[in-house]
This record gives structure tokens, C-alpha cells and sequence, in this order.
């Protein structure tokens, strides 16, 4: 093969390449937090790269808030608990709800091999916070809630020890 094709051959693939970067990965829906926020996240975190490209994590970081067949999703989340608050507290557990859904979203979203917070976790928390509505027990469960998602994030807690037993001593189903 000829040098010119070779070289023509390098620079088109290197354009290729350079253009998926600047391009915007797949379509992202306006009600979700700013996609710039998830790229960066995923750029300070290198050991992520191994295991998944940054399309992959912006689809799970869709998935957290959207849902699928399996899960509802944060958005949907936020709803129910909203719809079971005052009127009165309900902007400011708007406001909780979306900090931690940047928080817990940017983390769950990477490879299984890689995040701090898992689906277990965030199971566990939504099951929680629902039997917070039930007990009327919110905002002693949201500050307990905020506490261990920090704690994971910085290392002092980990994913492991989030049970729904550490905050709520809850009977499970008994098999006949």
C-alpha cells in the first residue's frame, strides 16, 4: 500500500475519533441535571475508563433518573415522596432529592467494578424512604440518608453496611 494511503488512512480515522469526542453522546433529555456535570465526573475518575466508555455511563446515569422496565427511577421517586409531603416542605425536599440524585447518579452510574454505591444501596434507600412516609419519620431519615451517601463517597462507609435494618427495624417476608 502506498505511503499516501496509509497516511490519508491515520488522518481520517483521527478525525473520526476527534469528532465523537465534541459531539454530544447520545440525545440528552432537558429535564435531566447538566451532562457536563456527568462528564467531568466520569473524567476525574480514570480507573472508570478501563471498564466503561463515557457513553455507557451517560445511558446508566439516564437510567438512574428515568427508570425502565425494572425500576421507576429517581425521577418517580421524588414524585412519590413529594406527593406525600406538605405543601409547604415540598421545595425543600425538592431541593435534597436532586442533591443526592447528583450524588448517588454520578457514582451509580459507573462500572460494577469501579462504583462505591451500587443498586442493593440504592434499593435499600428507597425502601427506607418510603417506610420514613409510613412512620412519618422524614426528616429524621433524610439527614441519616445525606449522612451515609457522604460517608460512602469519602470512604468511611461502605456500600456493604447499607441495610434497611440501619434505619428502620423492619419485619421481612416470612415463606411458609
Amino acid at each position: 500500500m502506498p505511503i499516501w494511503k496509509i497516511y490519508f488512512l491515520i488522518v481520517v480515522l483521527s478525525l473520526q475519533s476527534a469528532c465523537s469526542v465534541l459531539l454530544p453522546v447520545r440525545s440528552w433529555p432537558p429535564e435531566l441535571p447538566s451532562q457536563e456535570y456527568f462528564i467531568d465526573y466520569y473524567q476525574q475518575n480514570e480507573d472508570n475508563h478501563t471498564f466503561q466508555a463515557l457513553e455507557d455511563y451517560l445511558y446508566w446515569v439516564q437510567i438512574f433518573y428515568q427508570g425502565n422496565a425494572l425500576s421507576p427511577g429517581w425521577f418517580q421517586l421524588t414524585r412519590e415522596l413529594l406527593q406525600e409531603t406538605d405543601v409547604d416542605r415540598q421545595a425543600f425536599y425538592a431541593e435534597k432529592m436532586q442533591t443526592l440524585g447528583l450524588l448517588i447518579s454520578a457514582e451509580w452510574a459507573q462500572n460494577n467494578n469501579i462504583r462505591l454505591i451500587d443498586t442493593r444501596c440504592a434499593s435499600v434507600w428507597r425502601d427506607a424512604l418510603l417506610e420514613a412516609l409510613a412512620q412519618n419519620d422524614l426528616d429524621n431519615y433524610m439527614q441519616r440518608f445525606e449522612s451515609d451517601v457522604s460517608a460512602i463517597l469519602s470512604g468511611e462507609l461502605l456500600k456493604g453496611d447499607i441495610e434497611l435494618a440501619r434505619y428502620y427495624d423492619v419485619e421481612g417476608f416470612e415463606f411458609f
